[in-house]
C-alpha cells in the first residue's frame, strides 16, 4: 500500500475545459468530454464503463440526444458525421464522433447536447386470485370470453433474450410468436430508419439467430410478461400475445437512454404497421437526472404514448439504499453538504444534483478528515450559471480523479451539477470526499448518487446532510409522468431449486413491500409508484446458455423441460424488473378488452380496483408512496375497463358478477340471463341487513347499480334474488 501524502499544502492538479460563453452541453456531456481530451488513447477505451460511447473502426461514437432551435434545419450535422436514429420534434436521437462533439456542441442549429447515460436492468403463484387474480380471465370467468393478450403487441426492451425458448412458442408449441427483433449490439439488416444494430424480421431468421447474449433477464422478463409454455405453472400473463423485443447490451455501456428511446419508437411504429394496441415493458433504470419528469427521455416517452400505445417500467431496486439526500435553504443556512459513501472500497460513482427552476446553484469538491472535523481540500466553487467542467487529480488522501460540470437544464431551467469519481486510492479510515452546494433562500436542493457504486451519508457529523431512501425510484421508468411506474411486493420467499438450496429462501416476508422496491415521491412531488405487482420471488424461462453446470444461473435453476429433446429452464429472479412485466402483462388482457387505453385511464382502474390490505394500509383511491394505489387487481381492473367504455362491451357473463370489488361509492351487478323482480340487498358478516334496494326486471348483461354511500368500510355479502336469481358474493367496501 502506498503511503499517504497528509500535508494541507498537498495541491490537486486541475484541468478545466474551455467553454463558450453559452453552454450548450450537459454536465454529463461536459465531464466526458473533459476526460476523452485528457485521457490517452488506452485510457479512451475505457471511458465506456462510465458513458454511452462505443468504437467503430478505432472511432469512439457517443450517443445523445440533440436538442435544436428548429426542427428543420439541420445545417452542419452531415459534415460532422453525426448520424440521426429519430427525430421527436426539436429533439433528435443521434451519435456522434468524440472527436466532433465540441464542434457540433457550437452550430447555430444546436441548443443542447445530452449525452446518454448508460442504464442498469434492474410465475408460481402470480396469477392466482390471492394474488393478481388473473387466471378468472385466462379462464373466461363470469366473462362473455378468455382475456389472454390476444390481438396485442407485447414490447420488450431488454437484454438476456432467447428468441427460440418454448416460452415464445404459441401455446400448442408450434408457431413462433415474436414478430420482430432489433439487436442494438450488432451490425446487420438496418431496421427502417434506424442506422445501427440489426433486425430480424421473420420466424426462421429469428430462430437461427437463438440469442443475443449469454444471459437471462430479458428472457425471464419476458416469459413472466407473455410466456406460453403450458406444460408448466410457470406460463405468462399475457400468453397470446404477438411479441417484440429490442435487445439493450447492458454489459458494455454503449446503449443508452437514446438507445431504449429508439427502440420504444421501433416498437409503436410496428404495432401500428400492424393496427394493434401495445404495451412496452422496460425493467431497465439510472438515477441521472432531475427525477421529475422533464428529462428528454421522459419527454420523449410521454410524446409517444396515448391511446392503445402504454410504457411501464420498473420503480428501481434501491429501496434500502441511502442514495438520496435533499435540503431546502434558507437565508441563514444557504449550503447543502454531504459525503460519498462508496459501495466498494475504492471509489467509482456518479453524484447529480439538480436545484430548482431559474435558481443558479454553485458548487465545489471537497476532502472531509473525520478526525479533525475539517476539511483538507476544497475546489473552486463553480456556478451553473456560467457552466464549467473541471478534472481534479489526486486531491488530498487520494489517488485517482474527480470531474465536475455544471450546466442549467434546457428543459426545465434548473442548475445541474454532476460529479463523477473514479479513485483508485483512498484512505477511507480518515478521510471521505464529499461536495457542497450553494444557492438563493428557498431553493430545495435533490441530490441522487447512482446507488450502485455510491451512496450519500453524514458518518454521524450534523454539518453534512445525511442519504435517505425516499425518492429512489429511477429515472427510464420511475419518474415520467405517463410511465405506468411499478413497484414490487412479495408473493413467494421459498422455492425449492434444482441444483442448489443457498437461494431457496429470501428475507421478504410474503405479501409485504419487498425490502428493494424503490419509492417517491418524484422531486416534483408526484406519487410513485402507480401500483405494485409480485417482484419476489418469481420463476420465469431462464436462457439456456446460462443454465449448465458453471453457468450464471445454475444455481437458480427450478425446472427442466425436455421439449422434442431440446432442454429448456425456468428459475427465480426477485426485483421490480420482475413485477413490471407482471403488470405489462395484465395491461395487454386490458388493452385486448379495451384498445384504445391511455396511460390516465389505466391510473384511473387502478384508483378503483387495486387491492389494498394491511400492509398497504388505507390507501384506497389515494395511494402512497409505497405502494401506489395498491395491489394490481387484473380481474376487477379488466371488468372496470368495460365500465370505461360503456357496458355493452361485456355483454351478458357466464355467472352472475359485481364488480368492482373492492368498491367505494358504489358497484353494479350483471345476470346471465333476463329476470324478473330482482332485489339487491347488503349484508354485514352475521347477518344483519343493512340496506336492500328493489330494482325490477333486469335484462341479461344489463349493468345495475348498487348506492354505497353511507356503508362504513368493510366486508360484506351483496345477495341478488328474483324470480330464478338466487347469487351471493362478499364485497369488499373501502
Amino acid at each position: 500500500m502506498k503511503k499517504l501524502l497528509l500535508t494541507l499544502g498537498f495541491m490537486a492538479a486541475l484541468l478545466l475545459l474551455p467553454l463558450h460563453a453559452e453552454v450548450k452541453m450537459s454536465p454529463s456531456t461536459q465531464n466526458f468530454l473533459l476526460n476523452y481530451k485528457s485521457a490517452t488513447p488506452a485510457q479512451q477505451s475505457k471511458l465506456k464503463s462510465r458513458y454511452a460511447v462505443a468504437q467503430n473502426n478505432g472511432q469512439m461514437i457517443v450517443s445523445a440526444f440533440l436538442h435544436l432551435n428548429d426542427g428543420t434545419n439541420l445545417d452542419g450535422l452531415d459534415e460532422n458525421q453525426v448520424v440521426v436514429n429519430a427525430q421527436y420534434g426539436t429533439i433528435l436521437s443521434v451519435r456522434i464522433p468524440a472527436d466532433k462533439l465540441e464542434t457540433v456542441s457550437q452550430l447555430p442549429a444546436v441548443k443542447y447536447i445530452e449525452i446518454g447515460r448508460p442504464v442498469r436492468p434492474l410465475m408460481n403463484n402470480v396469477r392466482s386470485s390471492e394474488f393478481c387474480n388473473v387466471d378468472d380471465l385466462h379462464a373466461g370467468t363470469g366473462l362473455t370470453q378468455t382475456y389472454t393478450g390476444k390481438g396485442v403487441i407485447v414490447g420488450i426492451i431488454d437484454n438476456g433474450f432467447q428468441y427460440n425458448h418454448i416460452n415464445f412458442y404459441d401455446s400448442d408449441r408450434q408457431n413462433l410468436r415474436i414478430k420482430r427483433v432489433w439487436n442494438q449490439n450488432i451490425s446487420g439488416n438496418l431496421p427502417t430508419g434506424f442506422y445501427y444494430g440489426t433486425e430480424y424480421t421473420t420466424a426462421d431468421e429469428i430462430i437461427a439467430a437463438k440469442q443475443d447474449f449469454k444471459a437471462s433477464h430479458a428472457t425471464h422478463v419476458a416469459g413472466i410478461a407473455a410466456g406460453a409454455y403450458n406444460g408448466n405453472d410457470y406460463y405468462g400473463i399475457a400468453p397470446d400475445a404477438d411479441l417484440v423485443f429490442v435487445s439493450y447490451n447492458i454489459y458494455d455501456n454503449s446503449s443508452s437512454n437514446t438507445s431504449i428511446s429508439d427502440g420504444l419508437k421501433y416498437i409503436y411504429d410496428y404495432a401500428e404497421s400492424v393496427g394493434k394496441p401495445c404495451v412496452v415493458n422496460m425493467s431497465l433504470g439510472t438515477h441521472i437526472g432531475p427525477h421529475d419528469g422533464s428529462s428528454t427521455f421522459d419527454r420523449i416517452c410521454d410524446e409517444l404514448q396515448g391511446p392503445g400505445r402504454l410504457l411501464v417500467g420498473a420503480a428501481g431496486n434501491e429501496g434500502d439504499f441511502n442514495l438520496h439526500a435533499q435540503k431546502t435553504l434558507t437565508a441563514t443556512d444557504n449550503t447543502m453538504k454531504s459525503l460519498v459513501d462508496f459501495v466498494s472500497y475504492y471509489g467509482y460513482g456518479t453524484i447529480d444534483i439538480w436545484g430548482d427552476a431559474n435558481q443558479p446553484l454553485s458548487a465545489r469538491v471537497i476532502v472531509y478528515d473525520t478526525r479533525n472535523k475539517k476539511e483538507v481540500y476544497s475546489s473552486d466553487s463553480f456556478s451553473t450559471a456560467t457552466g464549467t467542467s473541471k478534472l481534479i487529480e489526486n486531491p488530498t488522501g487520494a489517488e485517482g480523479k474527480i470531474t465536475i460540470a455544471t450546466a442549467t437544464d434546457s428543459n426545465n431551467q434548473k442548475g445541474n451539477i454532476t460529479i463523477d469519481l473514479e479513485i483508485s486510492y483512498f484512505d477511507k479510515s480518515y478521510y471521505y470526499i464529499g461536495f457542497e452546494v450553494t444557492g438563493p433562500e428557498g431553493t430545495t436542493v435533490n441530490a441522487w448518487a447512482d446507488g450502485y457504486d455510491s451512496q450519500l451519508a453524514n458518518y454521524g457529523n450534523s454539518e453534512f446532510t445525511n442519504g435517505d431512501n425516499s425518492s429512489t425510484m429511477g429515472e427510464i421508468g420511475g419518474t415520467g409522468e405517463r410511465i405506468i411506474t411499478v413497484g414490487a411486493y412479495t408473493s413467494c420467499n421459498y422455492i425449492e431449486h434444482k441444483n442448489s438450496s443457498t437461494y431457496n429462501r429470501t428475507n421478504e416476508t410474503v405479501n409485504r413491500l419487498a425490502s428493494f422496491s424503490s419509492t417517491g415521491p418524484t422531486a416534483d412531488g408526484r406519487m410513485k409508484p402507480d401500483i405494485t405487482a409480485p417482484g419476489s420471488m418469481v420463476i420465469s424461462s431462464f436462457n439456456s446458455s446460462t443454465c449448465s453446470c458453471g453457468g450464471d444461473d445454475y444455481s437458480y435453476v427450478v425446472s427442466e423441460e425436455n421439449i422434442n429433446t431440446v432442454n429448456y429452464y425456468y428459475g427465480s429472479m426477485e426485483g421490480t424488473s420482475m413485477a413490471t412485466p407482471v403488470v405489462t402483462g395484465i395491461l395487454a388482457t386490458w388493452l385486448q378488452a379495451r384498445p384504445d387505453l391511455t396511460p390516465e385511464m389505466v391510473r384511473e382502474v387502478f384508483a378503483r380496483t387495486a387491492k389494498t390490505d394491511g400492509y398497504t394500509g388505507s390507501i384506497a383511491g389515494t395511494g402512497n408512496n409505497q405502494w401506489g394505489y395498491g395491489k394490481i387487481d387484473a380481474y376487477n381492473g379488466l371488468v372496470y375497463c368495460f365500465d370505461l367504455s360503456g357496458i355493452d362491451k361485456t355483454g351478458a357473463p357466464t355467472r352472475p358478477m359485481v364488480y368492482p370489488n373492492p368498491a367505494s361509492g358504489y358497484c353494479h351487478f350483471l345476470l346471465p340471463d333476463d329476470d324478473r323482480r330482482i332485489t339487491a340487498s347488503i349484508y354485514s358478516l352475521n347477518g344483519s341487513e343493512i340496506t336492500s334496494q328493489y330494482i325490477g326486471d333486469v335484462a341479461a348483461g344489463e349493468q345495475c347499480l348498487l348506492d354505497l354511500n353511507g356503508i362504513p368500510t368493510g366486508i360484506y355479502f351483496v345477495r341478488i334474488t328474483g324470480e330464478h336469481t338466487h347469487f351471493t358474493a362478499k364485497l369488499s367496501v373501502r
